[in-house]
């Protein structure tokens, strides 16, 4: 089992829920906290299999344009978090 949550979250920044994965969802086998889960009769379900969505993301609207690319490059993201103090670019 997954030791964080694989949730997607984050809005402008999307990064992994950093919630730890509590158990894993009765549909995509994935590792889920208790806040992107929801007890359902076929055990607990993460939120994305709820909403009919194939990858971890808590915002429907923006799934739809994610790809597998993208996912990994948010988990890089999160790996490589700099201490530079500069997270975006100044583009005045």
């Amino acid at each position: 089992m997954a030791e964080q949550c694989e949730m997607i979250i984050g809005y402008l920044v999307p990064h992994r829920c950093e919630n730890p994965s509590l158990g894993k969802c009765a549909k995509c086998g994935r590792g889920f906290c208790d806040e992107h889960t929801n007890q359902t009769k076929e055990g607990r379900v993460c939120l994305a299999c709820q909403q009919g969505l194939d990858q971890p993301i808590a915002l429907p609207i923006a799934a739809a344009a994610f790809t597998a690319a993208d996912l990994t490059t948010f988990g890089r993201y999160n790996e490589n978090d700099n201490d530079s103090g500069e997270m975006f670019s100044d583009l005045s």
